[in-house]
């Protein structure tokens, strides 16, 4: 005869996700980059935050536009809520440096100097809050002082600005 029919009862849990970073974005102090993540299947997105507000923050969609605060290491958190079918994919961190940013000087108006003249230069740097410096390449036509240029002999005055970097901007 044949057997009767018996049952067996078990749970089915939910599955497990992954999450995985793209490939880290090139960021510089005050520059903005954008972080990607690919996670599991439970159609919740990969939402970022920064575990180091100091050096870079996130905003935008789900956290995805870094910004660099100051140069150092900055460290992106991804999570990815569960769902019925879905556990929490575990956090997962992706690590990149913050660079340098660059620096550039804006010289003002050119002065009119006369041999035996003066006048004033001026010049705007970069984010440093370093003092620009100047300095004359053409010693035997100009030289200066601080910002005061005075005529030696006629010819061609070339003035040199220079602004160094500090701890987030390399030097213009």
């Amino acid at each position: 005869n044949a057997a009767p029919q018996v049952t067996q009862t078990f749970s089915v849990g939910p599955a497990n996700q992954a999450i995985t970073f793209g490939t880290a974005p090139t960021i510089v102090v005050s520059g903005t980059g954008t972080v990607s993540a690919v996670g599991g299947a439970s159609g919740n997105p990969v939402v970022f935050t920064s575990a180091t507000t100091a050096v870079c923050t996130v905003s935008g969609a789900n956290g995805s536009t870094v910004t660099g605060v100051t140069a150092g290491t900055c460290t992106i958190r991804a999570n990815q809520a569960g769902s019925a079918n879905y556990n929490a994919a575990p956090q997962a961190t992706q690590n990149f440096s913050i660079g340098l940013a660059n620096q550039i000087i804006t010289f003002g108006t050119a002065p009119t100097i006369a041999v035996g003249g003066a006048g004033s230069v001026s010049a705007t740097g970069g984010a440093s809050g370093n003092p620009v410096t100047f300095a004359s390449t053409t010693a035997s036509v100009c030289t200066i002082s601080g910002a005061i240029v005075t005529g030696v002999s006629a010819g061609t005055c070339i003035i040199s600005a220079n602004q160094v970097g500090n701890a987030s901007y390399n030097a213009a």
